[in-house]
């Protein structure tokens, strides 16, 4: 989810190591362009004949270790938690078509890539021989990552709209109506299409439409200066969140998919969390991960879970 932009490292904090982003980019481009896009059957393993993974770049893991994939700037990796999935299940065939910055729209529409390349509709990796697909998706169509930068202040007092010390949260609950939780509900018909497209294309595959891990506290309880969001709009931002992964298990059971819940496992560990506990990164690169995205830590224990929800049912 959100859109692989952003700024170099400022200092030093503990065991963390700070390396410019643009540096690790350039080197992820240069390892992904002697990798292939996707990987391809693999004789003699026995679990599903073939596995397709679709998604944004929570799904994706843009700068992960082990890079690889057309169009560069999705930020696919070798390592993010389909591909660990793949692993675990055993999968014959793995295709990971997953795109930073993708939207509902991506699945049948060709994507701007965060760097300006293109990329095809993922719907088209799709077919009638798909035994598996997941799929995590719905964030940037609620355009969660802007609204949360929104909410950054600079000042832990109000002398103006943010950054400037007021809460966030005046400028999207306005009485009785909020928003971010419109945004939600109008990303909602899009979610249960992408599902009915992904049956369409794929009719006997089993499908999961996988959550969002925790980014703020799920106490509500921030870490101003450290993260710059006053606990008012923690708080907000925690529960619109929460509202959105309600909407994408509402949605899944109501075209009778499989949901799993990548929250409740992560909780205890978001972006407050001290090194190594964080599995959401802040500007750092260590342990490895996109600022602002889960990193790799956190896509290890999605990895699990959804392993864990592949191969005790169904």
């Amino acid at each position: 989810m959100g859109e692989m932009r952003a700024t170099g490292p400022r200092g030093r904090s503990g065991r963390r190591r700070w390396i410019p982003l643009v540096t690790v980019a350039a080197v992820a481009t240069v390892v992904a362009a002697c990798s292939p896009s996707v990987s391809g059957p693999r004789p003699g393993a026995a679990g599903p004949l073939r596995y397709v993974s679709l998604g944004d770049s929570y799904v994706s893991g843009p700068l992960l270790p082990e890079p690889y994939g057309e169009p560069i700037d999705c930020g696919r990796s070798r390592t993010n938690w389909p591909a660990q999935v793949a692993r675990s299940i055993d999968a014959r065939s793995f295709v990971d078509v997953s795109c930073g910055s993708a939207k509902s729209i991506h699945m049948t529409e060709e994507q701007e890539a965060p760097l300006g390349s293109t990329a095809p509709p993922q719907f088209d990796a799709l077919s009638e021989d798909t035994d598996l697909v997941t799929i995590g998706i719905g964030g940037n169509d609620v355009g969660f990552d802007g609204i949360a930068k929104g909410c950054v202040n600079l000042l832990p007092f109000p002398l103006g709209d943010a950054p400037w010390g007021r809460p966030c949260v005046q400028k999207h609950a306005f009485g009785d109506w909020d928003k971010t939780s419109w945004k939600i509900e109008q990303a909602r018909p899009r979610v249960d299409g992408v599902l009915a497209g992904i049956r369409e294309r794929a009719p006997d595959a089993r499908v999961l439409l996988v959550g969002y891990p925790v980014a703020l506290p799920d106490s509500g309880v921030g870490c101003w200066p450290r993260v710059p969001i006053l606990d008012v709009d923690v708080r907000y931002l925690r529960d619109r969140y929460r509202e959105m992964n309600r909407m994408l298990a509402e949605v899944a059971a109501a075209r009778g998919v499989e949901f799993v819940d990548a929250y409740t496992p992560s909780i205890g560990h978001d972006v407050c969390q001290p090194y190594p506990d964080a599995w959401v990164n802040t500007i750092n690169l260590d342990p490895p991960g996109l600022p602002l995205h889960p990193n790799v830590l956190s896509h290890r224990r999605t990895a699990q879970v959804v392993a864990q929800a592949i191969l005790g049912g169904g």
